[in-house]
Parts: C-alpha cells; sequence; structure tokens
C-alpha cells in the first residue's frame, strides 16, 4: 500500500500547471525520481491529471482547466471544491492565490469568450 500521506509535501509540489502542461503536451518523465515509492503515487496522481485533463478536452467549453460558466459567475470546480467569480481575471487571481492549478489548454476557446 503506498503511503500518500507521508508524501504529501512532494505531491503537493507536482501538482502545478508545469506538471499538467507536461502531462497535455507527453513529456512528462518520472523516470528521474529515484525514489520508488515517490515515484509509484506520482505515476498514479499523473493517472488522475491526466484523466482529468481528458474529461475537460470533451466537456469544458472555455479552454481552461476545471473552469466553467456557471450562471452570472465563472467557476472553477476541483472536485468538489469550487471557487466563484464575477471575471475571469478576478478567478484567474483567486485561484493561483490559493497554489490551484490555472491551465489553458486551449487558447482558441479562451479567446473567444473575449
Amino acid at each position: 500500500m503506498l503511503d500518500f500521506d507521508r508524501y504529501s509535501q512532494e505531491i503537493f509540489e507536482f501538482v502545478n500547471a508545469d506538471t499538467l502542461e507536461k502531462i497535455d503536451w507527453g513529456i512528462l518523465d518520472l523516470g528521474c525520481v529515484r525514489n520508488y515509492e515517490l515515484r509509484e503515487i506520482l505515476i498514479s496522481v499523473e493517472r488522475d491529471l491526466t484523466e482529468e485533463l481528458k474529461r475537460n478536452y470533451e466537456d469544458n467549453c472555455t479552454g481552461i482547466f476545471r473552469v466553467s460558466r456557471c450562471r452570472e459567475f465563472w467557476c472553477y470546480d476541483e472536485g468538489g471544491y469550487v471557487i466563484r467569480a464575477q471575471s475571469l481575471f478576478e478567478l484567474k487571481k483567486i485561484v493561483e492565490a490559493q497554489n490551484r492549478i490555472w491551465y489553458v489548454f486551449d487558447e482558441s476557446l479562451v479567446d473567444a469568450l473575449r
């Protein structure tokens, strides 16, 4: 059984926009992680992020990871934890201030929102 709690800091540092971009471009390499248990945990986290990113590509019309329009608000939904704001700019500031992932995966969709 993998001990996710033991590596919570490493997981926190791993889950970011840079990592998501590398997953998106297919260039994430975890071969350099020498600790076997940590590597297995990060592979598991990578798998989850990959699936979530695929769902965003299929179902998200904003082009921004975890972002949707909810009536008059912009919403960032991370597994049920929702952040709401009146504008995308405001939402981005809040999301980044909370060290959450702000990742634009389709610039053309974002441009269409403007």
